[in-house]
């Protein structure tokens, strides 16, 4: 009876050694890791709370991802139309700076007095008798065709391979000079300067875009800019970036705004090389309906349309005066792309920081569930430990079945 006894302790004994040996090696993991568990079985009723959690952090992490690429690209596009807004400025400031008082010519002005008054000396002002530009009309063009090849890298501006201000065609490039606007522009300012369209159409040409809306055939269109085909059809399309479950922001800023194309017509117009002389241009001694000269590649020296020297500044001033009425506006348009593009990117921040608190109130939820308190589980190893030896000990004396055991001495 002693014997089949002993042997029944024994085997319950071992069951209870293996049993506390599985809540040791449960311990050990949670101590090591810092989790109630490995497998998601083991969570019991907080299993759908502790899923639902995890999804929506990786949801969360996903939309800050998408916050952060989105504001990436909108400071490479807010870089791009500040350097815009400073280069379109230093034309502008250039542009008001520009003297009405003066031809702006080198030479001297040419007089005329009606031979059939021989008693009266009108002195009338008809030309000049150079074509060269002086200093200050020489540095505009100069700036002008310096900033104009500026502008255009600025308009196609690129994260990687992808267009920027192109709206949702990221993979064309937005604006292409390709000579068009410049030969546009020549052949508007010769039609100007002979006679073919008056001053007011000139401005008018430079300043309509779309032919079909205003019925001037002549005006600079977004084809003749350089414009893709998308933007001139208006099927770019917008950027939008998701930022939760039910809200997309828009960051939409297109090289074609009617802003960015205003600065880059005047540009042309200041650059081009028909924009000189001012006045006509003439041998001395000059007779009444003497031709005017013609400069080294022979084209002719025409200056602004009028009967005089006051005519043709006049003339040519009311253009320049219009671009500079342009130009400003257009700043002003550029400021307010750039005021829309940095609320956005604000708004974007204030999101992804909601979305940040909101992910580390999941996250401490999830280890709220998942997790353990190691200083509990040292404590619960160190009492396990010492049951563990204690059932050891006495399996170990339980196993040794010698009747010398249970006699009594």
């Amino acid at each position: 009876m002693t014997g089949i006894s002993s042997l029944g302790q024994a085997l319950s004994q071992i069951d209870r050694i293996k049993e506390i040996q599985t809540q040791f090696q449960t311990l050990n993991f949670q101590l090591a890791t810092g989790k109630k568990t490995d497998k998601f079985s083991g969570l019991g009723a907080d299993i759908l709370a502790d899923k639902r959690s995890r999804a929506d952090i990786k949801a969360l992490e996903t939309y800050n991802t998408n916050i952060t690429k989105a504001q990436r690209r909108i400071d490479f596009m807010l870089n791009a139309v500040n350097e815009f807004r400073e280069q379109a400025h230093s034309i502008y400031s250039l542009l008001v700076g520009f003297s009405k008082e003066s031809p702006h010519q080198e030479g001297d002005k040419i007089l005329y007095d009606d031979p059939l008054t021989p008693t009266v000396t009108e002195s009338i002002e008809v030309g000049m008798t150079s074509g060269d530009p002086d200093s200050e009309l020489y540095a505009l063009q100069n700036l002008a065709t310096d900033v104009y090849d500026i502008l255009y890298d600025l308009l196609n501006v690129q994260e990687g391979e992808r267009y920027l201000l192109g709206g949702a065609d990221t993979t064309t490039q937005p604006i292409t000079d390709n000579g068009a606007l410049a030969t546009a522009i020549t052949a508007q300012i010769n039609s100007w300067k002979t006679g073919g369209i008056t001053t007011d159409q000139l401005i008018a040409d430079l300043q309509d875009r779309d032919p079909v809306a205003t019925g001037n055939t002549d005006a600079i269109n977004d084809t003749i800019v350089g414009y893709s085909s998308t933007l001139t059809a208006g099927n770019a399309g917008d950027v939008f970036v998701r930022v939760d479950d039910k809200t997309e922001i828009k960051y939409t800023a297109l090289a074609n705004d009617q802003a960015f194309r205003d600065i880059m017509v005047a540009a042309a117009y200041l650059k081009s090389g028909n924009l000189g002389p001012i006045a006509d241009v003439y041998a001395e001694p000059y007779t009444l309906g003497d031709p005017v000269l013609n400069d080294a590649n022979g084209n002719p020296l025409n200056g602004a349309p009028g009967a005089d020297l006051t005519e043709m500044k006049d003339n040519f001033f009311a253009v320049i005066n219009a671009l500079i009425a342009t130009v400003h506006s257009a700043l002003e348009g550029v400021d307010n792309i750039r005021f829309e593009l940095e609320g956005k990117k604000a708004r974007l921040d204030k999101i992804q920081q909601q979305n940040t608190f909101e992910k580390n109130a999941l996250t401490n939820l999830v280890s709220d569930i998942e997790g353990v308190d190691i200083n509990e589980v040292a404590v619960k190893i160190t009492s396990l430990q010492t049951s563990l030896e204690a059932s050891y000990s006495v399996t170990a004396r339980v196993l040794q079945l010698s009747l010398v055991n249970f006699i009594p001495v």
